[in-house]
């Protein structure tokens, strides 16, 4: 009987096959023309909150924005010798999933070069820290605000940007650490909620000197079907294999059984064939998500599903994951914002950095904390200016911190029969 771990140890050629995809897809398309037009749009945007690249650029120029930054990321983590573990994984993909409204080939590296220079200076492997690297990009737009956005002659923007980044890369692996006790390993996007921190204040210092950075909105709302069926194909793909090599669903039922709290490596506790199908099924529950709140799949939308994909390596399931996304349907359904917006589907996905909530404590409490999100969430971006990119990890980080003790203390009050 073969033996099942041999499939734990993730290879590097997925990450590569994708990125590569991604480019050939651009070039279908597109047409070159118009496609390094779109590029050279996406890599002077300044691109904060809310910067869709399909928008800014083109369809096209945003798939080969993400597909290049894959590859050159995959290859960076691969000189390192790092192994691909479910917080990696999750990391490279975020990374391409954020290249279609945020991240570029000019404004990512200087982070992960900020890091690398704290490992040298603890004097620890870069390895150790490359998903935190990567995890961190999500402050990216802070450099090219720097370099693009706020005026100033690219002899002062460019050096000025990249220190930034550099300093936030260098600081952010003791923060990270320090946050995680913050929310206690409730909210997946501890990252998100540290370099949200670093960009609040980062922005309350510029506001003190009358530099203004402000939140902004270049949403794509043409013909998405292109964009749909290539995610359609690629998770269904991935279904697909799950379920041939996997030779069905088994094992499942105990990897649903997980709550997600951090640190769940479904890597390290489960076959690869079985994170694949797991990471398939939820990029399609994504998917199916948006078609039935009538959005549209734009730059920000394919960043949110990538999202819940990415993280069905490192917590997410589709059991705790849909009371988080039922609970913000439901009540964007009730407020003022459009169920089928950008901003309110955004929402939903990114909220299911809260998933270990629902696993640890229920679908109501999954449920309840998913309303506080989309309360908070709508709101917190002008506090770091739109510059960080994981807004709900921010926001999540802030709902796991006053919702998980009051769970707690009922738990502890009410506990269940098969407990006592």
């Amino acid at each position: 009987m073969t033996d099942k771990r041999v499939f734990r140890q993730l290879s590097f050629a997925p990450f590569y096959m994708f990125g590569i995809m991604m480019m050939a897809y651009a070039f279908m398309i597109d047409t070159p023309e118009e496609l390094f037009a779109g590029l050279y749009r996406i890599l002077v945007a300044p691109s904060n909150l809310i910067s869709d690249y399909m928008e800014i650029g083109s369809i096209g120029s945003a798939f080969f924005n993400a597909g290049a930054l894959l590859v050159f990321t995959v290859v960076g983590v691969q000189y390192t010798g790092a192994r691909v573990t479910g917080a990696v994984a999750a990391s490279m993909i975020m990374v391409a999933g954020f290249s279609f409204f945020g991240k570029n080939l000019v404004n990512t590296f200087p982070i992960p070069l900020g890091v690398w220079l704290y490992a040298r200076f603890h004097g620890t492997p870069f390895r150790s820290y490359i998903h935190v690297a990567l995890f961190g990009t999500g402050l990216a737009p802070i450099v090219s605000e720097m370099i693009f956005g706020v005026g100033l002659p690219y002899a002062w923007g460019i050096p000025i940007g990249l220190l930034v980044g550099v300093f936030v890369g260098f600081i952010l692996v003791p923060l990270s650490v320090q946050f995680l006790n913050f929310h206690q390993g409730y909210n997946l996007y501890n990252v998100g909620f540290t370099i949200g921190i670093i960009g609040m204040a980062f922005v309350g210092f510029t506001r003190m000197f009358a530099i203004e950075i402000t939140p902004v909105r270049y949403v794509y709302t043409g013909d998405d079907y292109m964009v749909f069926m290539f995610l359609l194909v690629l998770f269904a793909g991935m279904v697909i294999y799950g379920l041939w090599t996997n030779q069905g669903m088994k094992g499942y039922q105990k990897l649903l059984q997980s709550s997600g709290r951090m640190v769940s490596d479904f890597l390290v506790e489960h076959t690869v064939p079985l994170v694949i199908l797991n990471m398939g099924l939820l990029g399609l529950m994504g998917l199916l998500y948006v078609r039935l709140s009538g959005g549209v799949v734009n730059g920000p939308i394919v960043g949110g599903i990538l999202t819940m994909v990415a993280f069905g390596a490192f917590g997410k399931h589709p059991r705790n994951v849909l009371p988080i996304l039922l609970g913000v349907y439901v009540t964007s359904a009730l407020n003022i914002y459009d169920p089928a917006g950008t901003e309110s589907i955004l929402v939903a996905l990114f909220a299911t950095t809260l998933a270990p909530i629902a696993g640890q404590f229920g679908f109501v409490a999954g449920f309840i904390v998913a309303a506080l999100h989309d309360a908070m969430a709508m709101n917190i971006g002008f506090v770091h200016g739109g510059l960080n990119l994981y807004n709900n990890g921010l926001s999540g980080g802030f709902v796991a911190a006053l919702a998980v003790p009051i769970l707690d203390l009922i738990t502890e009050r009410f506990p269940k029969k098969d407990e006592e």
